[in-house]
């Protein structure tokens, strides 16, 4: 059985440990998605289920304080909702907002800011003095702390530099197999680190049918405003220049198609 399901928007699920992604242009509803899933809103088509059953299905009206805190989400730009006087405290505020006992709050903190890269020399220090990819960083540390059965990313990595989002998923390599992972993202590259992908256009869900089928199409999703692998995005620049290419294949047999076409194009 999945541990997540999303009945609405024709389906996507989402088993105990497995990293899911969903990608989709800006604009394509990953936010509203994202809050969803968390049960943050109610969805305006099918339901929500946690292991088989809407946690919100009995409540008549939506309350926050009604929503399973097995569910947790890390929202966009999540250092801007940092708040406390040290890192300690912030990444402690989810556990302790949930009753844990001070010393488990301590042995989570101290785990979570392992996991996300940071030295329990940072715990006493401000996170306003930290830079913007560690504070991201800490953001992701206090949702860690949580111990939720499912995490949802909404695009986790968005305004953060090449090296701070390498880096960034680097840090969710040791958390698969233990929490359910959604990662929303408009990322092709991002997409394929996950066990199975979604795309999301026009408000529907489509399941990709294997990872190396993602970049099939890549013409329509260059169009469509998703992130392309390097090599992709040059090849929509020779593209629109006149230069033939083939409608798809893998990074690699792009790159070698390129320096094909572009030798067969000044030859003599």
């Amino acid at each position: 059985m999945p541990i997540l399901e999303h009945t609405g928007r024709q389906g996507l699920d989402v088993g105990p440990g497995e990293i899911v992604s969903v990608l989709g242009a800006p604009g394509s509803g990953k936010t509203e998605l994202a809050l969803e899933l968390a049960f943050l809103k109610v969805p305006s088509h099918g339901e929500v289920l946690l292991r088989g059953i809407n946690p919100l299905a009995q409540r008549r009206f939506f309350q926050l304080s009604s929503r399973p805190h097995d569910v947790t989400l890390l929202v966009q730009n999540a250092e801007d909702q940092l708040f406390a006087r040290t890192v300690y405290d912030d990444v402690a505020f989810g556990p302790r907002h949930l009753g844990v006992a001070e010393d488990e709050v301590e042995r989570r903190v101290i785990a979570a800011l392992e996991a996300v890269g940071l030295g329990v020399g940072v715990r006493a220090r401000s996170p306003f003095a930290l830079s913007g990819g560690e504070r991201r960083r800490v953001a992701l540390a206090g949702v860690l702390a949580m111990e939720p059965v499912v995490l949802v990313l909404d695009e986790p990595t968005a305004n953060l530099d090449p090296q701070a989002r390498n880096e960034f998923l680097r840090f969710l390599a040791p958390l698969r197999g233990k929490s359910a992972i959604v990662w929303l993202t408009d990322s092709a590259r991002e997409a394929t680190l996950a066990d199975r992908i979604y795309l999301l256009q026009n408000g529907m869900l489509q399941p990709v049918p294997a990872r190396e089928a993602l970049l099939t199409d890549w013409r329509r999703l260059a169009e469509a405003g998703i992130e392309l692998p390097a090599v992709f995005q040059l090849a929509r620049a020779l593209d629109e220049r006149g230069l033939i290419l083939p409608p798809e294949g893998t990074p690699e047999a792009m790159r070698q198609a390129i320096i094909n076409a572009w030798c067969e194009s000044h030859a003599g």
